[in-house]
């Protein structure tokens, strides 16, 4: 587990603190006096830092019993700098696996918070974690042996299984209602700028006045019919705008390889689709189909004929 193997470190590297040179061994009185000066001021440094307890700490007799024995390592003399040694490195490990488990302590108080807002949790684990909220937040105030334990204690049927098993499985659902207004408001802020630019369009303004009208009528039928007319119409001028734009680039391609009269009549054919693009959609339609067998023109003069008489009906 990732708290068991921190701290594991936390003590092999508290155990490579009492090593005093090299052997566990002061080798001489100047040794002993920089050495006790260092862990002396570390020793001040716990008391200043923790000397207000930490809110969860407070009431933690673990905590306040491995904090007293700093304040007894104070007073020592520094011909017993090996308690203090051991002290402060005592002090020291304690104080990381606190730190740590109360992190993991809080994670975990997060995740049972979070499915106990859930509306359709299990009743069995509703109960599970409204009383393991209970034991986390009370392990706060305990040991770190009774940390660990608490957060080692899953549920067997509420943690470490699949998330549908907590969970009470919808017996029907009820469809929101639509909300006309938004859909509709949506779509006027979508075409606050019309379909290419600033060009009058007028059978795409009459289409989206309807929607205008709408949002202005309280009758919701009014509105949802005109709604859908709406995205049906436009659904149809997109694909036949696309149409149209894709034959115009087929044209602009063949146009430079084509010689009069055949040059000019294209030319012409590319800008009466151009025109299709702010016509209605019936005009739209008419026009592809008229320019659908326009190929090349040196061999379907006749073709080229038909296709522009299509366009002027």
């Amino acid at each position: 587990m990732k708290i068991c193997a921190q701290i594991i470190g936390i003590i092999v590297l508290a155990r490579l603190l009492k090593e005093v040179d090299g052997k566990g061994e002061i080798s001489d009185l100047e040794s002993l006096a920089k050495t006790d000066a260092m862990y002396t001021a570390l020793l001040k440094e716990i008391n200043s830092t923790f000397h207000k307890r930490p809110l969860l700490a407070e009431k933690n007799a673990e905590f306040e019993k491995n904090f007293q024995t700093v304040l007894v390592a104070l007073n020592l003399s520094m011909y017993e700098i090996a308690t203090k040694i051991d002290v402060y490195t005592d002090f020291t490990v304690y104080n990381q696996i606190r730190l740590e488990l109360e992190r993991e302590i809080f994670k975990k108080l997060q995740v049972a918070e979070r499915l106990q807002k859930m509306e359709n949790l299990m009743p069995t684990c509703r109960i599970f974690f409204a009383n393991q909220q209970v034991q986390l937040i009370g392990s706060f105030s305990q040991s770190n042996l009774m940390k660990l334990e608490i957060l080692n204690h899953p549920g067997p049927e509420c943690e470490n299984v699949e998330v549908q098993k907590i969970f009470i499985a919808p017996t029907s659902s009820t469809a929101r209602p639509d909300n006309y207004d938004t859909e509709i408001l949506k779509v006027l802020a979508k075409y606050r700028t019309r379909p290419w630019g600033k060009k009058t369009y007028r059978d795409f303004d009459e289409k989206i006045w309807n929607l205008f009208m709408a949002i202005n009528s309280e009758e919701q039928t009014f509105k949802k019919n005109a709604l859908a007319a709406f995205k049906k119409y436009d659904e149809d001028r997109a694909i036949l705008d696309k149409a149209l734009a894709h034959r115009i680039a087929e044209f602009e391609k063949q146009i430079p390889h084509e010689t009069n009269p055949c040059r000019v009549d294209l030319i012409r054919l590319k800008k009466e689709l151009g025109r299709a693009m702010f016509e209605t959609t019936q005009k739209k339609h008419n026009s592809l189909v008229a320019t659908n067998y326009v190929k090349t023109c040196l061999n379907n003069q006749i073709k080229l004929f038909l296709a522009m008489n299509d366009l002027t009906l």
